[in-house]
């Protein structure tokens, strides 16, 4: 199964606004479920969360997960050491399918291939 499939089968969930992924080679691919945010936001964002979790390996720190949280909106990052990653936008409110997200993240991290 491609990471596509993987996503089409799992998404949307309750809360969920956005995903974006970056594939093992790079290319990015991106849905967005709302109009809050548009698809280019989310591919642009998702570059710079990567950058920002990049940024840990400076002090030996090698991050699988990473989420922030603002206001309105949680961003959560799942990274592989294959280079592939997984960002969800998520809206910040009670109920927004935490145990589901959790097991899509660890799913996505054992996937075979990306």
């Amino acid at each position: 199964m491609n990471a596509e499939e993987f996503l089409s089968q799992r998404l949307p969930l309750p809360g969920v606004a956005a995903w974006a992924l970056r594939l093992a080679n790079s290319r990015i691919l991106s849905h967005c479920y709302t109009d809050w945010v548009s698809p280019d936001q989310v591919g642009q964002a998702l570059s710079r969360l990567v950058l920002s979790a990049d940024g840990f390996s400076y002090h030996g720190i090698r991050p699988t997960r990473v989420c922030w949280v603002f206001e309105h909106a949680r961003l959560h990052l799942a990274l592989r050491s294959d280079g592939a990653c997984l960002a969800l936008f998520v809206e910040n409110r009670p109920g927004a399918a935490d145990g589901k997200l959790d097991e899509l993240l660890a799913e996505f991290a054992g996937l075979a291939d990306v």
